[in-house]
């Protein structure tokens, strides 16, 4: 039984730590902590989810469990079919708060949530246990941290409560509830609020199918659409059903409420100092040899060995001189001693003031105190091998800490991860080359990510720290058995890492002599262009695009995310895909923490998750910083997208609608419909989802008029486009002339050319290549050519193309429509709208687009050397994802 511990991510700009355990016989593996990006990362490493059993978690929070919708959505799109998830307290309560974007027909998943209470007996229980691993899980808490107890409730004021007195199967109970008229959700208390939670997870991952579909590279036939609806307020091209009646499989009944608040969850520690849960993994114990001349001199028969190595014992007849014995054979009469078997810690301390919990577990509890011990029979008993330390900062200084460290046996390897000590490399090491070699042609508009291969401390300066302790690195692999040390290796498929050397060694680039010159010519060409007669307008108005990819992230671009910055003003964040703190922290490094400051907006165009699993990170984030923002940050979207992230914020601090003037504000995208009806659309797919205070339509009207004064705007207007579900669209007028408008995900819709007349620039989503219109149909995107359409039809200036299916690595591929440089002529002075494409971390502002256009031969031919990569892997991911998107 061999197995292996290998770092996925550890603490960077971008990541958090995550580590797999994987075993050789079964084939499975253990994940502990997904972090923002850590799907990503897979991809990045060739590394396969299909094996992974467990997710395990040290936090429910955004920083540990950011990346699980996504890890979720993409190991089911591999053919995963069951898994656990286990962390603290509120990982049911966050995995059903998923419930509007994820649906997984094919697969099951199982979530638990480890209470708080921490036994101190010689056997806790297991937290999860196969024929792998046995893992124990204990709380460790801030110092100043005691259980929050709710309030018993009024059994005069209740009816939940009389239920309970008298409740003996809270699932039968809930049934009698639902069937009720006014049955809410929120109001629901105890074993029956458990037991919706747990609805609402089999409802998205009901396992109703074998598996997923094999993913196909040819478009989907016979999609289901209705005819043209036509109506007083909206005018879509086409209607889609609902998502779930797209499916092959049937989705199974919606339970009624599905669509309303969660029962309310109410946490048992301060928001300020959430408890983290350690983990002791303790795998196989492994049988020792079995010396076949010693059986056969004690008589055993070949047939019978097998009784032996199962720990039975055998009576065998032997000759003793004359006579005939009977003699019983013990398996340790011929196998030798079993070897202890090996043991992996995950420990999360967020401060040093967790540090005296932690220390009481392992001093207090006979069972845990066996593992940080050097007592020979401690030591011959269980084998501790990597111990992950998960510190915060102050915790390396603790010399508490550093004294527990010692306590562990000699064979422990202590594998550090920290943001103080650890250094802060590129992971996307793919995307990040590209970037290097375009930062050639224009250092301005695609400057280099922010990294540091020097640590800010070094680990060294700490005195007595066991002598086998290192820094946690992404490429770090350890054997737990056969016993072996930590190495700084490579996945054996993992891509190559040209970015590092290439930073610090230009001849590395690969970009040939004659690349060279052509960037050289065409930096030339631009500077002799003379500028246009009249000043673009809010030309300094910067437009960063920090992921362009549609669906799933892949090696070279990140999930749907534009920053937009109004010098003087502030900042506007059109989408959030998972991963969009870390581009913006690759981008900004040192000026993040005034960037997050300056954001005035962030609007989310619709309820797929690569729109926007990145928010709560960024709300988070923002919540942390010391000092605080002196404004409030309006939040533009739909119900579902409020209502999520109010559920969120249950478990940890977001400030969304906490009432705080430098809180998060809440805005429905319907009440800022660029029609302005002065009410909501009551009925079909446009309708407004939910009824709570926060809805309410002046609310929403009055807070956008303050973000318009906030950022100089003259308006701030959504616009209906039509995707699968509900979107909209944006248009941002600005008093001082200029206007940006960003399409969401959509068909061409007329009503986007109609609610952004004149567009200094469109930022339109361009998913499939020309000759795809049929696929693009079917999935309610738009083809390069159809975007270009749009915008021409417009009278926009500028056309920026985003949202690139997967199917396209690199850059999307040429376009009828204008997007082949031989039909480009969009250069000041023109007619034609100039058309650029948008790259991950692109430092572009409105008056810089033409020359962005201008560069994208030499761009695609700096493309065209680059050296090719195996991206099967993302390729299968991208259509099995598309299947579901």
């Amino acid at each position: 039984m061999s197995w292996t511990t290998s770092v996925v991510t550890t603490a960077t700009a971008d990541t958090e730590p995550s580590v797999v355990l994987a075993f050789e016989n079964p084939s499975y593996k253990y994940i502990f902590n997904v972090s923002e990006n850590a799907n990503r990362a897979f991809t990045q490493k060739k590394a396969h989810r299909r094996k992974t059993r467990v997710f395990f978690f040290t936090q429910s929070s955004a920083e540990r469990m950011g990346g699980l919708a996504g890890m979720l959505m993409s190991s089911a799109d591999q053919g995963l079919q069951n898994l656990d998830v286990i962390g603290p307290q509120g990982m049911t309560h966050a995995v059903a708060s998923m419930r509007f974007y994820i649906y997984r027909n094919s697969m099951k998943v199982n979530v638990q949530d480890v209470p708080l209470s921490n036994d101190l007996s010689n056997t806790p229980p297991f937290t999860y246990q196969d024929k792998n691993i046995t893992a124990y899980s204990f709380p460790i808490v801030h110092s100043s941290h005691e259980l929050i107890n709710p309030m018993p409730v009024d059994s005069e004021q209740s009816p939940l409560s009389r239920k309970r007195k008298r409740e003996a199967d809270p699932k039968a109970d809930l049934e009698e509830l639902m069937r009720e008229e006014q049955f809410s959700p929120s109001k629901l208390q105890g074993a029956m609020a458990d037991e919706w939670r747990k609805l609402m997870i089999k409802t998205m991952f009901p396992a109703s199918s074998v598996g997923p579909s094999p993913p196909s590279s040819t478009p989907i036939k016979g999609c289901p659409l209705k005819k043209r609806r036509r109506g007083p307020k909206f005018e879509p091209i086409f209607v889609f059903e609902e998502p779930d009646q797209i499916e092959t499989h049937t989705r199974p009944r919606i339970p009624a409420g599905f669509h309303k608040q969660l029962p309310t969850f109410e946490p048992c520690w301060p928001t300020h100092s959430p408890p983290a849960l350690a983990y002791v993994v303790i795998g196989p114990v492994v049988r020792g040899k079995f010396d076949v001349e010693k059986s056969l001199a004690l008589g055993v028969p070949v047939n019978r060995r097998s009784w032996l190595t199962d720990g039975r014992s055998i009576v065998v007849k032997v000759r003793e001189g004359d006579e005939i014995v009977e003699k019983t054979v013990q398996p340790e009469d011929c196998i030798g001693p079993s070897e202890p078997p090996p043991v992996a810690i995950v420990l999360d301390v967020p401060s040093p003031e967790y540090v005296t919990s932690l220390v009481n577990t392992f001093q207090t509890s006979p069972f845990y105190a066996q593992f940080r011990s050097m007592h020979p029979a401690d030591t011959a008993k269980y084998a501790v091998r990597p111990v992950f330390h998960l510190c915060g900062a102050g915790v390396l200084e603790d010399p508490r800490y550093v004294e527990f460290m010692n306590g562990f046996p000699p064979t422990a390897h202590h594998i550090i991860s920290s943001r103080e000590y650890g250094r802060d490399p590129i992971t996307f090491t793919t995307a990040s080359f590209n970037q290097l070699r375009l930062h050639q042609l224009d250092p301005q508009m695609f400057p280099v990510p922010h990294f540091s291969l020097t640590p800010l401390r070094s680990l060294s300066a700490i005195h007595d720290l066991p002598t086998q302790t290192l820094l946690m690195e992404p490429s770090l692999q350890m054997s737990v058995r056969p016993a072996g040390a930590p190495e700084y290796g490579r996945l054996p498929a993992e891509r190559k890492d040209y970015f590092h050397p290439a930073a610090a060694n230009p001849d590395l680039l690969m970009l040939s002599p004659s690349m060279l010159q052509k960037f050289a010519q065409m930096q030339t060409k631009v500077m002799e262009i003379a500028p246009p007669a009249l000043p673009v307008r809010g030309a300094d108005v910067q437009v960063i695009p920090l992921g362009t990819a549609s669906a799933v992230p892949t090696s070279s671009r990140n999930v749907s995310s534009t920053l937009i910055r109004i010098p003087s003003r502030g900042s506007i964040l059109l989408d959030a895909g998972e991963g969009t703190f870390g581009q913006l922290a690759r981008h900004f490094g040192p000026e993040l923490d005034d960037v997050l400051r300056d954001l005035r907006c962030i609007f989310v165009s619709h309820i797929h998750g690569d729109h926007h699993m990145g928010v709560a990170k960024i709300l988070l984030k923002r919540r942390q910083l010391n000092p605080q923002p002196m404004q409030p940050l309006y939040l533009v979207s739909i119900h579902k997208l409020h209502l999520y992230l109010r559920e969120l914020s249950q478990i940890e601090d977001l400030a969304v609608g906490d009432g705080s003037p430098n809180g998060v504000v809440t805005v429905i995208s319907d009440a800022l419909h660029y029609k302005q009806s002065g009410e909501y659309v009551t009925h079909g797919m446009w309708a407004i989802e939910g009824a709570e205070p926060w809805t309410d339509y002046e609310r929403s009207t009055a807070a956008c008029m303050r973000l318009c004064v906030a950022l100089g705007l003259h308006s701030f207007t959504t616009i209906d486009v039509f995707h699968q579900v509900k979107c909209y669209g944006v248009c941002i007028r600005s008093q001082d002339g200029w206007s940006i408008v960003f399409s969401g995900d959509t068909l061409p819709t007329p009503s986007l050319i109609r609610g952004g007349k004149g567009a200094t620039l469109l930022i339109h989503e361009s998913t499939m290549g020309d000759g795809e219109e049929e696929m693009a149909l079917c999935k309610a995107h738009s083809t390069v050519g159809q975007a270009i359409d749009i915008g021409r039809r417009m009278g926009a200036e500028n056309i920026l193309l985003t949202h690139f299916s997967a199917r396209y690595p690199r850059l999307p591929p040429k376009s009828r429509g204008g997007i082949d440089p031989s039909n480009i002529n969009g250069w000041p002075g023109k007619r034609e709208p100039v058309v650029a494409l948008a790259f991950d971390h692109l430092h572009l502002t409105l008056g810089t687009v033409s020359r962005l256009a201008m560069y994208l031969p030499v761009i695609q031919q700096a493309f065209a050397e680059t050296l090719e990569e195996d991206d099967e892997e993302e390729t299968k991911v991208a259509l099995a994802a598309d299947r579901h998107h």
